[in-house]
């Protein structure tokens, strides 16, 4: 049978098992069978790309895949100057530090939202929940900042709003995340782990601080991440080191079904893979991801030498053997972000 001639059912199996959206773009470009047999609006599933540039983007972003263990670059003028921050799906956010202007940007396709002017004594922008398709979902777009007295605030909104709804959060937090119109945190002062109604602002519980066994201390949870409606609480990652072997990684889960809620300790995560930047975390499966390694977590180390300058390469953390190393080979990056590509 030509190659052409292929049924599109068959075309469409196939180009659902592409490992990374490069493949996928030039399946789409063999001709217009194939082409049409892969809409754009339904690619395979992806594994998230590393922006490898922290702050003052030059005019040609750079990404590191995990599938393929190559960087692309994509020159895209819009972004010279401005600072990508945090994970998310298709678009990410972007902050310009001359106009102080927020908005939601898409590198691969160049789409941008503009988002309400944040406050003036606004700093530390970062990114809780962007989902894969903020104009049309309907979904609260979230984000997070710091202001001149030291109070992190939540903001909410949806493309086309003139202004943030704002839930301010006093003290002081360790790990933060946002699921499903409820923003947990753990506090740095309390340690506890409260979870807010975002529509309300209300506190609907108080989850008591995790215990340290060794110590029986309280001790802060660095990151909370939602895994198939289970939360899980990290411990590490958030401190520099002047090693990647000096990173160690606790994970826990949440008891919800006992009659006090408490934290347990869990040495493996399984199948699953845990992400993490310098603010939220998220969890994929490894099942439908062939040849990819579970039970680990990979995130971006700060590491410092005794000249004071610093790295940030991406690494993985071994969760059976309990070992962190680097990912990339060569000399040390400067990993900042992750991103799901989209091009729909």
């Amino acid at each position: 049978m030509d190659w052409s001639q292929l049924p599109p059912d068959l075309l469409y199996f196939i180009s659902k098992k592409l490992p990374d959206l490069s493949d996928f773009t030039r399946f789409r470009a063999v001709c217009k069978r194939w082409c049409s047999a892969a809409p754009v609006s339904d690619p395979p599933r992806q594994l998230p790309w590393v922006v490898t540039a922290r702050y003052g983007l030059p005019s040609a972003v750079r990404f590191y895949s995990l599938s393929t263990g190559k960087y692309y670059s994509r020159i895209f003028n819009e972004v010279e100057g401005k600072q990508l921050l945090g994970s998310s799906h298709g678009y990410m956010l972007a902050f310009d530090p001359n106009s102080r202007r927020l908005s939601l940007l898409n590198p691969l396709t160049r789409k941008e939202i503009h988002l309400p002017v944040p406050p003036t004594d606004s700093n530390w922008h970062r990114p809780l929940y962007i989902g894969p398709d903020p104009v049309q979902s309907g979904d609260d777009v979230v984000i997070c900042w710091s202001s001149s007295d030291h109070v992190l605030t939540v903001g909410l909104c949806r493309p086309g709003d003139q202004e943030w709804k704002k839930i301010q959060i006093s003290g002081g937090v360790n790990g933060q995340t946002y699921y499903n119109g409820m923003y947990f945190v753990n506090e740095s002062k309390t340690l506890a782990t409260k979870v807010i109604d975002t529509k309300t602002g209300t506190t609907l519980s108080t989850i008591p601080p995790l215990i340290c066994t060794t110590t029986g201390n309280p001790r802060g949870l660095y990151y909370l991440i939602m895994s198939s409606g289970e939360l899980l609480g990290v411990y590490g990652g958030k401190w520099t080191c002047q090693f990647i072997g000096d990173y160690e990684f606790e994970v826990y889960r949440l008891d919800s079904e006992s009659k006090v809620p408490q934290w347990i300790r869990i040495d493996s995560i399984g199948d699953r893979v845990l992400f993490l930047d310098d603010t939220v975390g998220f969890c994929l499966s490894t099942t439908d991801l062939k040849g990819f390694k579970g039970d680990c977590i990979y995130f971006i180390a700060s590491l410092y030498d005794m000249a004071g300058f610093s790295d940030y390469p991406l690494c993985r953390y071994d969760m059976k053997n309990r070992i962190a190393e680097a990912v990339v080979p060569g000399p040390y990056g400067d990993m900042s972000s992750w991103f799901f590509p989209c091009i729909s």
